[in-house]
């Protein structure tokens, strides 16, 4: 007599699977082929729940923050969308293959630290695991860091031994400025001890040069600097002592006397003062520039009027490091 019920070889296959029946009841072994119970298909198509579910589906997830071609600076949230079948266990957010972090409930948020990285661009991606260690990859998201401030080198005027840093009238006031292909320039600013007086966006070109008139500040120096900005805020500045002197030198010719008669050797002499710096001074006869002196009053020269007779007009011409420059009242003289 059979007493195995359909409902016995029923959880028998559940046990066995798809193998052969073992042999329940009065020694009765069912023909498996025939009587192979639905249960015993796939365990993955049982419904979530279920003591013999088998979960093989892998999550979902994308990055949403931050965008694509996003620039980022400082302390900055990742934040990435994901869903499963029964559900999400864990989010990995991953620089590269460096791990920034690990979220495990919704929102899947992390906050990146971006100033421990290079300043460079960066391909981030987003891990999503499910209970059963399925796991789904993001696609990538490329993104600029950008923690650095733009690089500033002096331009004009440019120092030289001749006018060292001293300035008259209006200027022209120049940095370059780059950013160093990273998030770009996005404004100057041209400063006088502090205070704006100038600013310019950002452009294609690295020179920056400003106008700045001088004229109606007092002979001293001064402090002038610019300020470039980048797209996310890091900034620098770049200062520069410059020595404004509006003033022309005064000059006094006080040898030889106006109307004197000379001959052979004579001797030139002058006094010159500046408020600034002076630069030289030198003697003009008959239009014509003698030797150019430098250094401290007073200066002196020696003309040869020996074979030159007749009159003669001499000036004494100085010139401070500014560009200022001054003719002293003529003198002339005879030589017989």
């Amino acid at each position: 007599m059979r007493i195995v019920s359909r409902g016995v070889r029923t959880f028998a296959a559940a046990l066995v699977g798809v193998g052969a029946l073992a042999s329940v009841g009065c020694g009765d072994v069912p023909n498996t082929a025939e009587e192979l119970p639905s249960s015993a298909r796939q365990d993955s198509d049982k419904p979530p729940g279920h003591p013999l579910f088998v979960d093989l589906s892998a999550p979902s997830v994308e990055l949403t923050a931050p965008e694509p071609g996003s620039f980022l600076r400082g302390l900055t949230e990742l934040t990435a969308s994901a869903s499963d079948d029964v559900g999400v266990a864990r989010v990995d957010f991953y620089d590269g293959t460096s791990l920034i972090g690990s979220a495990t409930q919704e929102p899947f948020t992390v906050t990146w630290d971006t100033t421990v990285v290079a300043s460079t661009t960066h391909r981030l991606t987003a891990q999503a695991f499910d209970a059963a260690g399925n796991t789904g990859t993001s696609s990538e998201v490329s993104v600029l860091v950008d923690n650095v401030a733009p690089v500033i080198v002096s331009g004009a005027p440019r120092y030289n031994s001749q006018t060292l840093n001293f300035v008259r009238d209006v200027v022209r006031v120049g940095w370059l400025v780059t950013d160093q292909n990273l998030s770009g320039v996005a404004l100057t600013e041209f400063l006088q001890e502090g205070v704006v007086l100038a600013s310019q966006p950002g452009q294609g070109d690295v020179t920056y040069t400003f106008s700045w008139d001088t004229r109606g500040l007092a002979n001293t120096a001064y402090n002038v600097s610019l300020r470039a900005t980048d797209h996310l805020g890091n900034a620098r500045t770049f200062t520069r002592g410059l020595v404004v002197d509006n003033d022309p030198p005064t000059v006094t010719l006080t040898a030889p006397a106006d109307g004197a008669v000379v001959s052979g050797i004579v001797t030139l002499s002058a006094n010159a003062s500046d408020s600034q710096a002076l630069l030289g001074l030198a003697f003009e006869v008959d239009g014509v520039f003698q030797t150019t002196i430098s250094g401290a009053p007073p200066f002196v020269r020696t003309w040869d009027s020996t074979g030159k007779p007749g009159t003669h007009v001499i000036v004494a011409v100085v010139a401070d490091r500014a560009g200022n420059g001054q003719r002293s009242a003529p003198v002339t003289v005879t030589v017989p």
